[in-house]
């Protein structure tokens, strides 16, 4: 159990920097489950000198600090992170056991700094769990959203919540 525990701990305390949110809820925001998946023994943020990647299934080179996990509505596990172009990126389990590759989200203005402290966070818009906005500070550390529609589709970065 400690071991676990300490793997939660380094998880949400790490920072995902690959080749490369607050909230956008209406009232306060919900964060997002930062509990790593179960499934995946070795999720642990590992590195130096900042830079950081998951073990095996998850993998990505990424910034420490940065990684943000959710549990999706089909109970499957996503992972967003800032690469190490600060550019922010994502990749999840699908249907299966199968993985995702790691996708970079839309970039138009998608730079993300400062990781750790939520750098990079979650929220949702509405009652649907599947429209969500990731968000992340920018170098002159002001927020920017760029929201996941219920269909697939990204909203493209942007200062404003809508």
């Amino acid at each position: 159990m400690a071991r676990r525990a300490r793997h939660a701990v380094a998880a949400l305390i790490s920072t995902v920097t690959l080749a490369g949110g607050a909230a956008l809820a209406s009232g306060s925001a919900v964060h997002a489950e930062e509990e790593p998946p179960s499934q995946a023994e070795e999720v642990t943020e590992v590195g130096s000198n900042g830079h950081c990647t998951f073990g095996a299934p998850w993998g990505g080179k990424f910034l420490c600090g940065s990684s943000v996990w959710y549990k999706l509505p089909n109970k499957h596990n996503q992972v967003f992170v800032i690469g190490l172009n600060n550019r922010a990126y994502s990749r999840w389990s699908s249907p299966g056991g199968g993985m995702s590759a790691w996708t970079e989200l839309p970039k138009k203005n998608g730079f993300c700094y400062h990781p750790g402290k939520r750098s990079m966070d979650l929220a949702w818009v509405g009652s649907n769990k599947w429209n969500f906005a990731v968000t992340c500070l920018a170098k002159d550390k002001s927020r920017w959203y760029n929201e996941r529609y219920a269909r697939g589709k990204w909203s493209g970065w942007r200062t404003s919540k809508y």
